[in-house]
């Protein structure tokens, strides 16, 4: 006796695999092979990634998917979350966004003529240098000290 065939919805399907879901887990996902949903997915017409595909992007999936949107809602850094998680910043900030969350965009180098003109016409100290900038104390100090600038603002 044959067993009874599982109903792809393939609109839901073409829909997860656009978002970047591999064939393998949305078939295991939706319940059928990846043979028959690769089947259904090519007839619906939806552009199918290839091994050959210069590096065809694709979004963790699952356990670890939640895991990730578990790790920015705890606020951990983005760094930590993709060595955790040996994924990309970028697939970090696309899965937060899908959850709805808010990650901060990635910030570049410390302005060092900024940190100057701050502690020495502002005369700001070090902590509320970092407060400002968004960077550590432990950054501000540093590039303080390469700038060759005293411990407080005179």
């Amino acid at each position: 006796m044959t067993q009874a065939r599982t109903k792809i919805d393939v609109a839901k399907a073409a829909h997860l695999y656009e978002q970047g879901w591999r064939l393998r887990p949305l078939a295991r996902h939706l319940g059928c092979s990846f043979q028959r949903l690769s089947v259904h997915l090519r007839l619906a017409g939806v552009q199918m990634r290839t091994p050959a595909s210069p590096r065809a992007f694709r979004l963790p999936v699952g356990e670890r998917r939640d895991a990730i949107v578990a790790a920015v809602r705890a606020g951990k850094p983005v760094q930590r979350i993709v060595k955790e998680h040996r994924t990309t910043s970028r697939s970090v900030r696309l899965v937060a966004e899908q959850a709805g969350l808010h990650v901060p965009a990635p910030r570049g180098r410390l302005d060092r003529a900024e940190v100057q003109r701050l502690f020495k016409e502002e005369k700001l100290s070090r902590r509320e240098i970092a407060e400002r900038t968004g960077f550590g104390y432990g950054t501000v100090a540093s590039a303080l000290r390469e700038l060759g600038l005293a411990h407080y603002p005179s």
